[in-house]
């Protein structure tokens, strides 16, 4: 309570100097300002995106105080905000010169080698912050996690991770960071263990519950995944991504009445939300509440015009609505808004097909492949619409471009069986039949829905035979 109460007053504080400040714009004269309080005035506007007004006043600040060390130290701030680097990363070397001993110096080096993409030098000067500094230790070590992960180097980004948490539990953005992080290095068992051990020793920590949860649930441990969820929520009612991801695993177990009812519970508490709004959306087009889906997706789009997601299920319900030309427009926005969006190219790509524009439908699926190599439905469906458009050769070989940036499990092996039947090419196809057969065949109809001649092929009934039994 004290530390919020102080937070309080140095907030007034400043935002009385601001007004004091401004009052004095324009004035031949204006009043003295100590160089604190031009400190507060510039992070004032350089935390409000103002660089300009932030450069108005430190020009004040020079005339006030020429020579200040202080004053300097804004300068090189400022250049930050106006995107100067090379000239704020100049200033800093200077005043390093000057006081070496100064770990927020070291700090905005890092920072400014993180911005041109200079991750070790960042790394460095990080380091050289942890070794001056005397408080903020935990969040010195989350930024240097940051350009570890910009490295790709997630185990020592972890170590970072797990040495702020040892320095505050309580820090939730290091809590987030650290499960992302267990992420980006494939680690979800060792992530499930970390954080129950976490919840063991901070058994009211609702990001750690949290945490859990999400995990759990990738790994679809879904009743683990559920415990973890209720504790968090037990913990914090008002918890917004609790309710969510608890509701995802509803919707993705098919409970969607219960799932809206958690979207709508925050409704309450969190005030209308485009995402929530696009969540329930969802939902109702799960159930095939088509209509229900649209009045909640044109929701979520007017409340967030940007709000790709929105964009994409009400692109996909008009499709299946047959709403075709509404259903592009709607698709190809979510493409412009979100360009990097597997599934807005997807069923954007899928919807132009249905339309039988077929060229616009192949760039579509190009993109996807491009953004996204591991999407194999796409994949599956370009193939699909070359054997349509060109014949079963330039299908055959779309699939095997995507064999070379995946690996095919037993139901792709099957349509790659029968696009080398169709191409003629038989010993081949009974040996990728043979491996699929082997590895599942429980889904070898997928094989005779999409090529439903093989039934007449007396080598593969045999093998489907030989292997059923």
């Amino acid at each position: 309570m004290h530390n919020s109460r102080r937070g309080h007053d140095r907030h007034e504080e400043q935002s009385d100097c601001v007004r004091r400040y401004e009052s004095q714009l324009g004035r031949e004269q204006p009043g003295f300002f100590d160089v604190s309080e031009f400190e507060m005035i510039i992070d004032h506007y350089l935390a409000n995106n103002e660089a300009r007004r932030a450069q108005g006043a430190l020009e004040m600040a020079r005339r006030q105080h020429p020579g200040s060390v202080e004053v300097t130290f804004c300068e090189g701030l400022v250049h930050m905000g106006m995107g100067r680097l090379n000239k704020a990363l100049e200033i800093f070397d200077a005043l390093e010169r000057i006081e070496p001993h100064t770990p927020e110096i070291q700090l905005n080096k890092a920072s400014i080698y993180s911005q041109q993409r200079n991750f070790r030098r960042a790394v460095e000067h990080y380091r050289r912050a942890l070794q001056l500094a005397e408080e903020g230790l935990d969040e010195i070590y989350l930024d240097l996690a940051f350009e570890h992960e910009n490295l790709e180097e997630y185990e020592v980004a972890l170590d970072c991770l797990k040495k702020a948490v040892e320095l505050n539990p309580e820090n939730e953005t290091v809590l987030h960071e650290l499960a992302f992080c267990f992420d980006l290095a494939n680690a979800d068992e060792a992530s499930i263990s970390w954080f129950r051990s976490f919840t063991n020793d901070n058994p009211y920590s609702a990001v750690g519950w949290f945490c859990l949860g999400n995990t759990l649930a990738k790994l679809e441990r879904f009743e683990e995944s559920n415990e973890a969820l209720d504790l968090a929520l037990a913990i914090d009612e008002r918890f917004t991504s609790a309710y969510f991801s608890r509701a995802r695993n509803l919707l993705l177990a098919g409970h969607y009445a219960e799932a809206i009812s958690l979207y709508e519970e925050t409704l309450g508490f969190d005030g209308p939300q485009a995402i929530t709004f696009s969540y329930i959306g969802e939902c109702y087009e799960k159930m095939e509440h088509y209509e229900q889906a649209l009045i909640h997706y044109d929701q979520a789009i007017h409340m967030d015009p940007t709000w790709a997601d929105a964009w994409i299920g009400r692109g996909v319900v008009k499709d299946i609505l047959n709403r075709l030309p509404e259903a592009i427009r709607d698709l190809e926005n979510a493409t412009r808004i979100a360009p990097e969006s597997p599934d807005a190219w997807y069923y954007y790509a899928n919807s132009l097909g249905r339309a039988k524009r077929w060229e616009d439908a192949l760039d579509g699926y190009a993109r996807l492949n491009s953004i996204e190599p591991q999407h194999l439905e796409g994949w599956m469906d370009h193939a699909d619409m070359l054997l349509k458009l060109k014949g079963p050769e330039a299908a055959l070989s779309k699939f095997q471009e995507c064999e070379l940036v995946h690996k095919l499990n037993a139901r792709y092996k099957y349509r790659l069986t029968s696009y080398l039947l169709r191409c003629g090419r038989e010993q081949q196809a009974l040996l990728e039949l043979e491996e699929a057969l082997m590895s599942d065949h429980s889904c070898h109809n997928t094989l005779l829905e999409h090529y439903p001649e093989v039934a007449n092929m007396p080598q593969v009934t045999h093998l489907l035979d030989l292997y059923g039994k």
